[in-house]
Parts: C-alpha cells; sequence; structure tokens
C-alpha cells in the first residue's frame, strides 16, 4: 500500500513537472514568434519609408541633376545614348552662350537687389500688420483678418486689372496730379513692386501675415506689459522687445520671400516688364515666335561678345539644350541660398506659426 501510495505521488510529481515544462515551453515559444514579428514588423516599416525618401528624393533630384548632365554635354553628343547621364565629351560651350545671351552677373545683381528689397520690405509689413492682429482689439479687428486669409485664396489674375489701373494712373489723395498736372505711371519702374510688397500685397502678403500673427499669439503678454508700465510706447515695445524674439517668424518669412520672388514671373511681368531679371529674361527666350527662335536671335545679338572656338548649332534641339542650361544658371543661387540657410529655415518652422 505504501509502495502504491509513493507511485502515485511520483506520477504526480512527473505530471506536475511536465505541465511546468511545457508551459515554459509554449511561453518561450510564444516570447520568440512574438519577438520575430515585431522584428519583421520593423523591418518592413523601415523598408517602407527607405522606398518612400529614395522615391521622393529621385523626383526632387532628377530634373537637377539632369539639368547639370545636360549643361557639361557637348552639342553633337546631345540626345545620344551614350551622353545621358555621363557626357561623352565634356565641354563647357553651353554654359559660356547661356552666360552670355543672359546678361548673367548684370541679371543676377539686379535680380538679387530687387528681391532683397521686396523681402525686407514683406517682412517689416508682415510683422507689424501680424502683430496688430495679435495683440490689437478694435472693432472690425476680425472682419480685416478674414479679408487677409482670402487673399491667400485668391488667384493672383483676379486682381490684375484694377492693380494695373492703379499704376498706371498711380497718384495719392491728388497730390502728384495738382503738383505735376497729371498722374503717374509707375508701370515698367521697380517702385511699382516695392509698394505692393510694402502695402502687403506681394507674393504671399496674406500668408505671411498669418504667421507672424500666429507666432505673436504664442509669446507670452507678460514682457509687453511691463514694458506699459515702465512707460515704453507702442513703436519702442514692438521694435526693441517683440522683433528680437520673432527671429524664427523672421527667418522663415524671409526665406519663403525670397525664393518666391525670385521665382516669380507674373507681377514682373505685369508691372516691370525689365529684361533684366532672370526670369523675365528665361521667360522671352521661351516665348514662341513665329520664324527663327528666341534663343538663336538672342545668340545673334551677342554674337560679337561669343568666341569663336565655342561652338553653336542651329536646331531645335539645340535651342531646347541652351533652355536648360538658362533654367539652371536661374535656380543656381537659389540652391546657393537655400543650403546656407537650410538649417535656420527648418527651426524657424518648427517654432514658428506655421505648425501652430
Amino acid at each position: 500500500m505504501i509502495n502504491n501510495f509513493t507511485g502515485i505521488v511520483n506520477k504526480r510529481n512527473i505530471s506536475k513537472a511536465n505541465t511546468a515544462a511545457g508551459r515554459k515551453f509554449h511561453t518561450r515559444k510564444k516570447i520568440t514568434y512574438s519577438y520575430v514579428k515585431k522584428n519583421i514588423n520593423n523591418a518592413l516599416v523601415l523598408a517602407f519609408k527607405y522606398t518612400l525618401i529614395i522615391c521622393i528624393s529621385y523626383m526632387i533630384l532628377y530634373p537637377l541633376l539632369r539639368m547639370i548632365s545636360v549643361t557639361f554635354t557637348h552639342p553633337y553628343d546631345y540626345g545620344s545614348l551614350g551622353s545621358i547621364w555621363i557626357p561623352a565629351s565634356p565641354t563647357i560651350d553651353n554654359l559660356k552662350i547661356a552666360l552670355i545671351i543672359m546678361d548673367y552677373s548684370k541679371s543676377v545683381l539686379y535680380t538679387t537687389v530687387s528681391t532683397l528689397g521686396i523681402t525686407l520690405l514683406q517682412i517689416f509689413n508682415a510683422a507689424l500688420a501680424g502683430y496688430s492682429f495679435a495683440r490689437l482689439r478694435f472693432r472690425g479687428s476680425g472682419i480685416l483678418f478674414a479679408l487677409v486669409i482670402f487673399t491667400i485664396i485668391v488667384p493672383p489674375a483676379s486682381v490684375m486689372l484694377p492693380q494695373y489701373v492703379y499704376f498706371r494712373n498711380f497718384d495719392i489723395l491728388g497730390i502728384f496730379k495738382l503738383i505735376t498736372g497729371e498722374k503717374l505711371n509707375l508701370l515698367g519702374n521697380p517702385a511699382s513692386m516695392m509698394i505692393l510688397a510694402a502695402m502687403g500685397q506681394g507674393v504671399g502678403g496674406g500668408l505671411f501675415i498669418y504667421i507672424f500673427r500666429q507666432f505673436f499669439k504664442g509669446l507670452p503678454k507678460e514682457l509687453e506689459e511691463s514694458a506699459y508700465v515702465d512707460g515704453a510706447s507702442f513703436p519702442r515695445i514692438f521694435f526693441r522687445i517683440v522683433m528680437p524674439l520673432s527671429k524664427p517668424a523672421i527667418l522663415t518669412v524671409g526665406v519663403l520671400s525670397f525664393v518666391w520672388n525670385w521665382n516669380d514671373t507674373y507681377f514682373p511681368q505685369l508691372f516691370n516688364p525689365s529684361s533684366s531679371y532672370l526670369r523675365v529674361r528665361l521667360e522671352m527666350l521661351r516665348a514662341p515666335s513665329g520664324g527663327t527662335s528666341n534663343v538663336q536671335l538672342a545668340i545673334g545679338n551677342a554674337i560679337s561678345r561669343i568666341p569663336p572656338d565655342v561652338t553653336r548649332l542651329s536646331s531645335a534641339s539645340y535651342d531646347a539644350q541652351i533652355l536648360t542650361v538658362c533654367s539652371l544658371l536661374v535656380i543656381l543661387p537659389l540652391i546657393v541660398f537655400f543650403i546656407i540657410a537650410q538649417k535656420h529655415f527648418i527651426e524657424g518652422v518648427e517654432r514658428s506659426g506655421i505648425v501652430g
């Protein structure tokens, strides 16, 4: 009987041991399966992210890399399979032609100075308007801000005629007509675009006001209230306290304004169709013509400045190649500018009203 009891106890112990081992085995198997599944999911997510980044980078970099390749491709090799990416016979003749027909040194200086002036005016105007909307409370402020937002939605072409007529017959309260006997014609004058920027009607004016308003709403009011108690005036508070704290918004608006005004062709062609603008010169070369292409006409006009050893052709493919080189020259200053300002621009976007 004692032996039977001992046997039963041993069987129970063995059963318990087997059960514990089985549980441990299943638990270990479950943990291993969960670990493998988690690693597979992480690998798939990582692969998707890298694939997406590579695809987006390819779409962004392909046109730029293609333009660089075309720039240094010999005209006789343009379009051949052996010179799609790496030129078989590299040359800078195309670059010389493009620099000459675009009068690049003069045009890039004029465009830079004009764009920088417009950018500074837009920053000042947008900051002042944005601060007023963020801090001042007056009757109709909500309606005025709604109109500012409305300017972001309305396409510029819808107000083209009123703006054209206004600058064609420019006057301030009849003062110019009283003094000179007639109104001023500011069409073809750089002052017209400066006035647009100063009035918040330039490229992206409404958006810039919104960015500054959102940024100023996030600033603590205690600093300004303390300055008011100390007897500081509104202009002093704005320039001595608010503006130094607004560097993120200033950088964001400054970069966006400079890039957009550099690439803009609508306002320059409407109010100041000067051939000194890089974008306007490029559009003039692209414009269709009934006979000889504008590229060939530009080369013919500048033939005395083109070295005799420079290769040049008279064909549609050659015109397309020169236009590609000119396009690269137009965006080259922007690439350099953005490389320099990239870090500050990203920080400004993170801390300004774009994300708020």
